[in-house]
């Protein structure tokens, strides 16, 4: 058994793949940028005001605080205007600042009278101007390669006048479920049978990191149709194939066998992990390589192994680290018990910083799974979690 640690390790000297595609800036958010962007000018690219003012020369107030008002300046209209000393100009949010001015006061703090205005409280020298290239230089790199685009960078990306995108490729993640007694979502269920939930739960997950899921379909309990079912994943082009149900050591297990008999390279068999200690990671090399995980059955299980095992593979085939769960840290609320030697992943709530455990029935209980929002972590060398200990979490 190896700890998550040692499981995902494998992967640290994977290459990432090639493959990158051009999308829309619309079509870019999720996607993980292939190249860096870089900026092919300075932005501002001219000294702009920050707000509704009167723009001036600092040294001119310090003499007197009354202006005379020379000229007006619009948002998108050049300028050309030249003040003399004691002259100000009437600026609009965005409009183009005179290079004989350094400092603008806000029209609040300004008295009109006429074409004069007095300053009634001097703002301090540079204020409300926005400065040519303070936010970013013309060559600097403004988003590196690997970063994962959200919809807070899509007005630096626009602003920088990029109509296109250049991104990784899409993974192909297939989905095979395993078993006799499930059944489809819209099946009835009687005589021992269940729906078929954690197909629609992967690939919920991995829709939400912006890969493509493929179904294949359930499989019954049969080493010939769970295998041609993993040739069909790799004819459709699978980069990674999960299979749910079948990886402990029961007698109907059979996708460790399967994976043995097609020749795939078994790297992990059991991870030191609760729920999803099941967890098989392998390795199938023919024409082309297609990573397979034995994934439990328990919806659970399932939900956190894809989490906690599948998506750091993910990251480093597309080249990012921006999809794993952001780890925090919270006040624990009541007491946990737990053995030594495996790391625990709990449902449970966090409201204002404190961790609230939630009635939990273990990893078959989607209802519990439903109404949490995030899972804390119980670290296998610990045996107990007190009262108002400091405790790490993930959100969902």
């Amino acid at each position: 058994m190896k700890s998550l640690e040692e499981a995902i390790k494998i992967f640290d000297k994977l290459q990432e793949i090639n493959e990158e595609e051009s999308v829309t800036i619309e079509n870019s958010v999720g996607r993980i940028l292939s190249h860096d962007i870089v900026s092919n000018y300075d932005f501002p690219p001219y000294n702009r005001s920050a707000m509704d003012g009167f723009a001036f020369r600092y040294d001119d107030v310090l003499r007197s605080p009354i202006l005379k008002v020379k000229d007006e300046v619009f948002a998108g209209r050049p300028t050309s205007v030249d003040l003399k000393e004691g002259e100000c100009v009437r600026i609009m949010t965005g409009g183009l600042v005179p290079p004989s001015c350094d400092t603008v006061a806000e029209i609040e703090i300004c008295k009109e009278n006429g074409d004069m205005i007095e300053i009634k409280k001097i703002p301090p020298k540079f204020a409300n101007i926005a400065f040519k290239g303070e936010d970013l230089k013309k060559n600097e790199v403004a988003l590196k390669k690997g970063s994962l685009i959200t919809t807070n960078k899509i007005n630096l990306i626009a602003s920088l006048g990029m109509k296109y995108v250049n991104v990784k490729r899409q993974l192909k993640i297939g989905i095979l479920p395993t078993g006799d007694e499930l059944v489809d979502v819209e099946a009835e269920i009687d005589n021992g049978k269940i729906r078929d939930s954690s197909r629609y739960s992967l690939q919920a997950q991995i829709s939400e990191i912006h890969q493509i899921p493929v179904n294949l379909g359930i499989s019954h309990d049969d080493e010939d149709e769970i295998r041609s079912k993993v040739e069909d994943a790799f004819k459709e082009g699978c980069d990674i194939l999960l299979i749910t149900g079948g990886s402990s050591i029961g007698d109907k297990d059979l996708t460790g066998k399967v994976l043995e008999e097609l020749g795939a390279e078994i790297l992990v068999e059991k991870i030191a992990m609760k729920p999803g200690a099941p967890t098989i990671v392998s390795k199938l090399s023919m024409s082309r390589e297609m990573w397979i995980f034995g994934m439990p059955g328990n919806p659970v299980s399932t939900y956190l192994a894809f989490k906690m095992v599948v998506v750091p593979l993910v990251e480093k085939m597309v080249g990012t680290d921006e999809l794993h769960p952001v780890i925090f840290k919270g006040i624990f609320s009541g007491t946990f018990m737990k053995k030594v030697g495996r790391v625990n992943f709990v449902p449970c709530k966090v409201e204002d910083g404190f961790i609230k455990q939630i009635k939990y029935n273990g990893s078959g209980d989607f209802t519990s799974l439903s109404k949490a929002n995030a899972f804390f972590i119980a670290q296998s060398e610990i045996e107990k979690i007190n009262e108002n200990d400091l405790v790490k979490y993930f959100m969902i």
